[in-house]
């Protein structure tokens, strides 16, 4: 007998109707403490020939930055710039490419790689690295290793060559079939593509696609909370499916294998699906919940500019008010999946090994392959 068929809420499907340090090799080319001293640090992009970069090194006298060419391999030869224990200063960029990395080398401990979040992708805005955070203990999760980002069905050339430029092995699609049919992924030259269905196989189109495709009364179903609801009892479901643990933990098991790194992992807008997905890694890599909340709340950043095409296109059809808190991540939609796992599991670490399934084995090979320090 087949599957019954389920039906998903907004975040599975929304995508198909409106259709994110790397602590560099953590030497310390001095001998003695390899652990990185930096409790902050940041490479913002300003313009297209400047990057501001900031820091923080207690107990550090000197910090000299390099300009770096990809995430592991920094000249030497010329600082960028060098300062006390804490400070900012704006660099002329490197020469041309896909992403300007700088290493940060502190006069005692290891350093550490950094590089703007943002690839500042015109076709796939919420298109960023999912390292560069700090941990509870003082490491550093690796940059240029594991991205997210929103859909890829509608990459430029531009973009695409900058996905096969930054070395892009494993692209993890976390959309459903429906989305998928729509548009398919584009992927880099020889990378290759994962099916890890968070809504699973038999999922169909929620009444709320139906109704929206139709301009219907979207009043009925979205007003008074009814639409902010939907996300909050999206998140509990990638804690709670079998669907969404089976995709997860596929993702992950793939993803230990460093082989396959670079890896993208996306759904539609980047935010949902992939929002819990992220929160799982961070959490694997022992990153504080509040940072990961941080991570997660970008999004409303990246995707500001294609949310307000959006409305203006559905201009007439539908109360932007309505729809605003599709378009959104909000505190209490990440809230509720760490909600789901602390009632469920007692904690993400529980809920890795005994909801996913991940095994010791893959979890300290995620470990090994993205922490640095």
């Amino acid at each position: 007998m087949s599957a019954p068929k389920t039906k998903t809420t907004a975040a599975f499907f929304f995508g198909t109707f409106i259709a994110a340090a790397l602590a560099g090799c953590a030497h310390d080319g001095r001998g003695g403490d390899r652990s990185i001293p930096f409790t902050e640090a940041a490479v913002a992009t300003a313009g297209d020939t400047a990057s501001v970069l900031s820091w923080n090194a207690p107990g550090t006298k000197t910090v000299t930055i390099y300009a770096a060419s990809d995430a592991t391999h920094a000249s030497h030869d010329k600082a960028a710039t060098q300062g006390g224990a804490s400070g900012n200063a704006e660099v002329s960029a490197p020469p041309a490419a896909p992403r300007h990395y700088f290493e940060f080398v502190p006069d005692r401990g290891a350093s550490l790689t950094l590089a703007d979040r943002s690839l500042h992708l015109a076709s796939a805005p919420n298109f960023r690295d999912a390292g560069g955070y700090r941990t509870a203990d003082g490491k550093w999760v690796r940059m240029g290793l594991l991205y997210r980002s929103d859909q890829l069905d509608k990459l430029s050339p531009a973009d695409l060559e900058t996905l096969h430029a930054i070395g892009v092995k494993l692209v993890c699609d976390l959309r459903t079939d429906v989305e998928r049919k729509q548009g398919m992924d584009k992927l880099p030259l020889g990378a290759e593509g994962l099916i890890a269905d968070v809504a699973g196989p038999n999922s169909t189109s929620s009444d709320l696609g139906k109704l929206l495709s139709k301009g219907g009364d979207a009043q009925a179903l979205l007003g008074n909370g009814k639409a902010a609801q939907l996300l909050i009892d999206a998140n509990r479901q990638f804690v709670e499916s079998p669907s969404a643990k089976q995709a997860y933990k596929l993702m992950f098991e793939r993803l230990a294998n460093p082989t396959m790194l670079p890896g993208v992992f996306h759904c539609s807008a980047g935010k949902d699906r992939t929002g819990w997905a992220a929160a799982i890694f961070l959490s694997i890599m022992g990153v504080p919940r509040e940072t990961i909340m941080r991570d997660y709340l970008l999004s409303n950043t990246y995707l500001a500019g294609k949310n307000a095409k959006m409305l203006a296109a559905l201009k007439g059809r539908i109360d932007p008010v309505l729809l605003q808190p599709l378009l959104d991540v909000r505190p209490e939609y990440l809230q509720a999946g760490f909600d789901a796992v602390d009632k469920d599991y007692g904690s993400m670490d529980r809920y890795v090994r005994e909801g996913l399934g991940l095994s010791d084995a893959t979890i300290q090979a995620l470990r090994t392959e993205f922490l640095a320090g």
